[in-house]
């Protein structure tokens, strides 16, 4: 059974571009891993955070809806201000502004975490991770980089 049905030369650059995906879909995964594990374990700074702007609402029904928040992060120690931040997770509908909360603040840029904030399953990260995987393994096969020193070989050995 044929598997390709393209142009021979095509092939390595569609192989190719199939890997360079992959690798950054791979960099990608790992970043929000690294983001995932920092969150709830006490990485950041903790301080306070004052709703300051409604964003609007998901499409989901109460209790599971959620709305958006920007606002303003200030730690603790009082050694760090932040202003327009978006609060990750959102709140339930009826919040208000002014109204402020515990927050902790992983210097992402714009992006701010309740302290008790559960990271969300690690089932997209999951699904992401294979998409990216057989993206990259798709790439293996139609670049077939294990011949590429022998089609070298080959091409230095014809005549000129």
């Amino acid at each position: 059974m044929k598997l390709w049905y393209g142009p021979p030369a095509l092939r390595p650059l569609v192989g190719i571009c199939f890997l360079v995906l992959g690798a950054m879909g791979m960099l990608v995964l790992m970043a929000s891993f690294v983001l995932a594990r920092q969150t709830p374990y006490d990485g950041g700074r903790t301080g306070t955070f004052t709703l300051t702007e409604f964003t609007g609402c998901d499409r989901f029904k109460p209790p599971e809806q959620r709305c958006g928040w920007y606002g303003d992060f200030v730690s603790d120690d009082g050694a760090v201000v932040r202003r327009r931040q978006e609060l990750v997770g959102g709140l339930p509908k009826g919040a208000q502004a002014g109204e402020t909360l515990r927050t902790r603040d992983i210097e992402l840029s714009g992006l701010i975490y309740p302290l008790d904030h559960e990271p969300e399953g690690f089932s997209q990260a999951i699904n992401f991770g294979t998409v990216v995987t057989a993206t990259f393994v798709i790439g293996l096969a139609l670049s077939r980089p294990w011949r590429f020193r022998a089609w070298l070989r080959s091409r230095s050995s014809r005549p000129a």
